[in-house]
């Protein structure tokens, strides 16, 4: 573990906002699209049908809002919007294999929220055989579904497991009651080892526990506890995601008490704590934020270089293309991302005219191209082959690159990477500033008229 004194003086050096690159470019920078130009997208992206895809559907409800929350979601406990809903994924799903011309192979299917399994589980099943109707699911397809534990029973995690769901994804942030209570999101550890018992005697192949440092109330004390309980429930993989407090973005943060968010010492004293626990239970540490056992396949496409990072985090499915279904969903797709409208009723209403419900996007250009794979290969692969990126891309890749390798060097000097004539290292300690690092390479950020709040990069 590095010198905690290092990293303090490194936090105050660094500490600067910036995106978190699940894009590159930032979804902020791009701008309006038309359905046509999505419709012609999706004709054109692959005429011979052999590619396969990764689909995601967003699921935007859930009962109560967690005062931390920072994903798009709607509070209800109404039965009709939620089942109008469903029937609206499955008119957007029609469109998009329409307009795709061929049934594409799936190799990865995913249910996020808000809370999925707000809807019932009648719901769930339609919606799946709608997806294995229009779309041909490969036999080794990855099922996956977020799940909240509070609203989650046995016999629902049986149920899915019938429709072929294999992984799962528990929603568990902190166990500490103290924070628990601070967050409006109170869900005993009991409960949730009841329900991972049950998860692993049904056979699903792969859980992942999300947890959040940065909480009101959090210290590096409190969070040991967490960490302890979790590492005792063997969880495959672990996302630990720094807290974005942005009260002006999702002014429900307001409801918290900020005199009680930890400190950024404080905070990367608990990560550190945290990832040295988890590697010393036989974790793996996976780019910025995420863990997988040494042994699991996310950790072994780690160490083999073929990891992807997207919206839905670290993935081994790296080449297929992403199509969200659902209010905001977002689609990443041969060079091309778009995104679909916020507003539930705008959705419906513009499915109803049997139109994609898509709003903004953009269609990246070589420059684009380039700098997206130096900022995916910082995230996955822990460093920049220039050599080889311009054997793929044409011409001297670290000559074009020499002003942003220049603006570097100071951190090469503290530690946090490596420079060589080319390639580019992060270094152990550079993991905690790869937004850092990943910014340099950013070309909309410094030319942009938009101007955009991002969260701290520490």
């Amino acid at each position: 573990m590095s010198d905690i004194r290092t990293i303090e003086s490194l936090l105050k050096k660094y500490d600067s906002a910036a995106p978190r690159y699940t894009s590159y470019p930032p979804i902020p920078y791009w701008h309006d699209v038309t359905p046509d130009e999505v419709a012609q997208w999706l004709g054109t992206s692959n005429p011979h049908g052999d590619g396969s895809l990764s689909l995601y559907t967003h699921v935007p409800f859930c009962h109560s809002r967690c005062s931390y929350c920072g994903c798009f979601v709607i509070i209800t406990s109404k039965e009709p919007p939620v089942s109008k809903y469903v029937a609206s994924l499955h008119r957007e799903m029609e469109l998009v294999r329409r307009y795709l011309g061929s049934r594409r192979r799936v190799r990865q299917y995913h249910l996020g929220g808000g809370t999925p399994t707000h809807i019932n589980q009648d719901e769930i099943a339609r919606l799946t055989a709608k997806a294995r109707t229009l779309f041909e699911f490969e036999a080794d397809v990855e099922m996956s579904i977020e799940l909240d534990p509070r609203r989650l029973s046995v016999g629902d995690l049986a149920h899915m497991r019938g429709l072929g769901f294999n992984r799962l994804s528990f929603g568990i942030q902190d166990f500490d009651p103290e924070v628990q209570r601070e967050v409006n999101r109170i869900q005993p550890h009991e409960n949730v080892a009841r329900l991972v018992d049950a998860a692993r005697a049904q056979g699903y192949l792969s859980l992942n526990f999300d947890l959040i440092y940065g909480l009101p109330r959090q210290t590096r004390a409190s969070f040991e506890g967490t960490v302890d309980k979790v590492i005792a429930m063997r969880p495959d993989r672990l996302a630990i995601y720094n807290f974005a407090y942005l009260p002006n973005t999702f002014p429900h943060q307001r409801r918290m008490d900020a005199g009680t968010l930890p400190p950024p010492e404080e905070k990367m004293a608990i990560f550190l704590m945290t990832q040295q626990r988890l590697m010393d239970a036989g974790y793996a540490p996976i780019g910025l934020d995420h863990f997988a056992l040494e042994n699991d396949e996310l950790a072994v496409a780690a160490r083999n270089g073929t990891m992807h990072r997207n919206f839905m985090g670290y993935t081994t499915q790296a080449g297929a293309d992403l199509i969200g279904f659902g209010v905001s969903g977002i689609s990443e797709f041969n060079g091309r991302f778009w995104q679909n409208e916020k507003k539930l009723v705008a959705y419906e209403r513009i499915l109803d005219s049997d139109t994609l419900p898509v709003v903004r996007g953009m269609l990246l250009d070589p420059e684009d191209l380039l700098r997206q794979r130096i900022i995916s290969g910082l995230f996955c692969e822990g460093g920049v082959d220039f050599a080889r990126l311009g054997a793929r891309f044409g011409g001297d890749v670290a000559g074009h690159f020499a002003q942003e390798l220049r603006t570097l060097e100071p951190l090469a000097e503290d530690g946090l990477i490596r420079l060589a004539p080319d390639k580019l290292e992060v270094l152990p300690l550079g993991r905690h500033f790869l937004r850092n690092i990943a910014v340099v390479f950013d070309n909309h950020i410094g030319r942009s008229q938009t101007q955009v709040k991002f969260s701290r990069t520490v």
